[in-house]
């Protein structure tokens, strides 16, 4: 039985062959399979998302926007001609300013003309703080010297009297 000799070469199965390439191949289409299910379950999304409408950010903003739209033009004039209203809105103006202010500060200040008017500003808040200072030492001076020299008139006639004396000086 030594002359019989099985000849294996054709057999895929049971030949001795290099299947790494297969191998790779076949992981590659696994890849590509992986990706191809990503991007349709991503267009999927995407088109579920356009198909609902979009939530709003500001549900309670659209509730005011939606009872003053259906108002008729004689009921939002006595809504809005109500103190409570007006009050009401005027806050929520306040509010939008100082949130559209803090916002817009830093692109202010970072453009030129917005420097150069910062700047400015600045100066003259400067300059108007020194002299309401000084304007609130020479009242707070006068009425130090109105109570240790002239107690016995009233606070009127002492500063009609300085009125009086201020005009002599000059002329």
């Amino acid at each position: 039985m030594t002359g019989i000799n099985f000849n294996f070469g054709s057999d895929p199965l049971l030949a001795n062959r290099d299947f790494s390439s297969q191998y790779q191949a076949i992981e590659e289409m696994e890849r590509t399979l992986a990706e191809r299910k990503a991007a349709v379950i991503k267009a999927q999304q995407q088109m579920q998302q356009q198909a609902q409408p979009p939530q709003s950010r500001t549900p309670i903003w659209d509730e005011i926007d939606s009872i003053c739209r259906a108002m008729s033009e004689k009921e939002f004039a006595i809504v809005s001609g109500s103190d409570e209203f007006k009050e009401s809105n005027e806050h929520i103006a306040m509010l939008i300013q100082q949130a559209q202010l803090e916002m817009l500060r830093p692109i202010i200040e970072s453009s030129e003309p917005g420097k150069d008017a910062l700047e400015r500003h600045l100066t003259l808040v400067k300059r108007l703080k020194k002299s309401a200072t000084k304007e609130m030492d020479d009242e707070l001076n006068d009425f130090k010297e109105y109570r240790e020299k002239y107690r016995h008139m009233s606070y009127e006639d002492y500063e009609k009297m300085k009125r009086e004396q201020t005009k002599t000086k000059k002329k």
